[in-house]
Formats: structure tokens, C-alpha cells, sequence
């Protein structure tokens, strides 16, 4: 019941050409002074005229010209008539193979940020995870058995593998949904104790631990008097609580809590500790919930996992308990909460109260 920390230049061609003489032209026909004046004035004037007009046509900027280079921004067209290039494409939307060029039919479309797959929250107040509702979301298609006596030590791991890939069908859907890759966590039974990325583990401390995305399990947990598997539910119940610290770090909780906890004191750490495994036992309890159907939960399974939850608590012998998980009073709240419903935002402990957490 336990997660330990680890952590184109233009070409263009004149569009004027001066008139140029015949081959052989005509002698000009004899005329008075006057007139002949009159004539090469008119003439100049029309060649003034007409020079002009060639110039100002000259100054004009080429059109259907092709060009290398990107338009200036006062010369871009307001509708897009090319595709984004491949760097472009790729920025704004890497999930998108570039296009050649724009479709016939109209202008190529530029993905919109809108398209982009959104990170989803990653903190403890705050978390994608608590939008999830499981509500006609999957089953669980493990056989449940009522377990006494227990499951025998060398099928034990085969068994909890079993109930945890159901934990994972039931989660990964809606996960992914929200942006989240859930993987399914490993098991790992043991005897006595064994090193792990958290430090050593001892069977005579906890029934079960989560750490670095593996659920250490001793083998001897089941077999004393006041073990969970009195409860038909009791396994499921104790894998799914573990799994709950697994979507925590799934969802990048633990990372953040862990920063928390480093820079806290002892007292302090309590409380953040507590709030970590309430808001486990309370995905325990929306699990139930969301396969309460395919499990078959009972109110005589309910009674169960309250009898086995009233002697869990941080108040409970033996002395050396420290109060981290919470009294039993708190663990059978936030488990009752979540057993009212399939809605995993029901379970962010980080903004309840503290005597709520207690």
C-alpha cells in the first residue's frame, strides 16, 4: 500500500520599340516654311508624348513573372494560392506529412493550432486525469474467485499479473484520450525483502509497494490472520490501489510530488504522503465501481473492504506506524467516495480539506 520515491530574379523584355524608318523611303514632298515647322513641331510633341508613356508603362512591375524568392509583405495576395513548405508544415502540425503543392480544387490548408494534440495538465490541484469519467467505459474480464485460502505463493504473481492487465484495459483508453501513454506496470513477488530502484524492501513492513513502475508484492502478505484475503475483492482491491500510484506517475503527480517532497519538511512530508495514498484508494474505489457489473460487487464485498480498511489506519497498531497513509476513518472516505462513482475527479485529495486527509 505503498509508492516509494526513485525520481526568380525578374526577366523581363520591353513591351515599346521606337518606330523605325522604311528601307527606302520616299523624299519628302517640298513645303513651305511655315507649315514645314508646324509639322516637326506636332511631330515632336507626339514623340515627347509617346516617350513618356513608354517609360511609365516600363516602370510598372512585370506580371506572370515567376520569381525564387518570397513575396514582400505588401505584395501577398490575401488568399494562399501554395502549399507551406515541409518546414513550415512540420512546425505547425508534426503529426502531418508535408504536402508538393496545393490542390487543384483551391488554396492548400494550413493546419490551425487548434489541431495540435494538446498537453494535458500535469500536477497535483490541477491534472488532466481528474476529466476522466469511466462511465460505460470497458469491463474487467478477470475471474474473480473468492480467495480463501490464499493463492498459492508460486501461482501468486501469474494471478496478480492477471488482475493487473485488467487495471490497464479498464484505464488506457480513456488515458490516451486525455493524452496520457499508460503502460502496464510490471509485478514482482518476493520473500524476506529485495532491492529494488527504491532501496530494500522488507515483506514485515507492507502488503504490497509501488516503485519505479513495478508492483513489488511479498509473497507472505496473504498469509497472516489479519491479511485482505478474507475479502473475495481483497486482491483486486490491493492491485488496484497499487495501480493507483502507477497513474500517478502516469500522469506526472508523483514527479511533482516528489519535487514537493524533497523540499518539505517532516511534518509537512506526512501530509503530503497521506494525501498521495488517499487519493490511491480512492482510484481503488472508482475502479470497483466502473466493473462493478463484470466483478459482481456486492454490499457484501462493500463490508469487506470496509472490515479490512478499518484496521489499516495510521492509529492502528503496531506503534511504529507512521502516520502516512492516513487514519482508517479517511481511507474508508476517500474509498466510499470513489465507490459512489466512476468519475475520477472525485479523487483529487490535493484540494480537500485537511481534516479531510487526516
Amino acid at each position: 500500500m505503498t509508492w516509494l520515491p526513485p525520481m526568380l530574379g525578374a526577366v523581363s523584355h520591353a513591351p515599346w520599340d521606337p518606330p523605325r524608318p522604311p528601307a527606302n523611303p520616299a523624299p519628302p514632298a517640298r513645303r513651305g516654311p511655315g507649315r514645314l515647322l508646324i509639322v516637326l513641331a506636332a511631330g515632336l510633341a507626339v514623340l515627347l508624348l509617346t516617350t513618356i508613356a513608354g517609360v511609365s508603362w516600363l516602370s510598372r512591375p512585370p506580371t506572370g513573372a515567376a520569381s525564387g524568392r518570397a513575396p514582400a509583405s505588401n505584395d501577398r495576395p490575401s488568399t494562399a494560392t501554395s502549399a507551406p513548405t515541409s518546414a513550415s508544415t512540420t512546425a505547425a502540425a508534426p503529426s502531418l506529412q508535408p504536402t508538393s503543392a496545393a490542390p487543384e480544387s483551391g488554396p492548400a490548408q494550413v493546419p490551425s493550432s487548434s489541431a495540435k494534440p494538446r498537453r494535458p495538465q500535469v500536477g497535483l490541484e490541477k491534472n488532466g486525469l481528474y476529466a476522466i469519467d469511466l462511465s460505460g467505459r470497458g469491463t474487467c474480464k478477470a475471474r474473480i474467485r473468492r480467495p480463501m485460502p490464499p493463492v498459492e505463493d508460486a501461482a501468486l504473481a501469474a494471478h496478480l499479473r492477471t488482475l493487473v492487465s485488467c487495471l490497464t484495459a479498464a484505464f488506457r483508453g480513456p488515458l490516451t484520450e486525455r493524452g496520457f501513454t499508460l503502460t502496464t506496470p510490471k509485478v514482482k513477488t518476493f520473500k524476506g525483502s529485495t532491492r529494488t530502484p527504491c532501496g530494500l524492501l522488507s515483506s514485515r513492513s507492507n502488503p504490497a509497494f509501488y516503485c519505479a513502475g513495478t508492483i513489488y508484492w511479498p509473497v507472505s502478505s496473504d498469509d497472516a490472520r489479519e491479511a485482505y484475503t478474507f475479502a473475495r475483492l481483497g486482491y483486486l482491491g490491493l492491485a488496484a490501489h497499487e495501480f493507483g500510484h502507477h497513474l500517478q506517475a502516469t500522469t506526472g503527480m508523483l514527479y511533482v510530488y516528489g519535487a514537493r517532497y524533497r523540499e518539505a519538511d517532516a511534518k509537512e512530508r506526512y501530509r503530503l504522503s497521506r494525501r498521495l495514498e488517499l487519493q490511491a484508494q480512492c482510484f481503488e474505489g472508482v475502479f470497483l465501481a466502473h466493473t462493478s457489473r463484470s466483478i459482481r460487487l456486492s454490499s457484501r464485498d462493500r463490508a469487506e473492504l470496509r472490515a479490512w480498511h478499518s484496521y489499516t489506519g495510521d492509529e492502528d497498531p503496531p506503534s511504529s506506524r507512521r502516520p502516512d497513509h492516513g487514519s482508517s476513518r479517511a481511507q474508508l472516505a476517500w474509498l466510499n467516495r470513489g465507490l459512489a462513482g466512476a468519475d475520477l475527479g472525485r479523487c483529487n485529495t490535493w484540494v480537500a480539506s485537511g481534516k479531510s486527509v487526516r
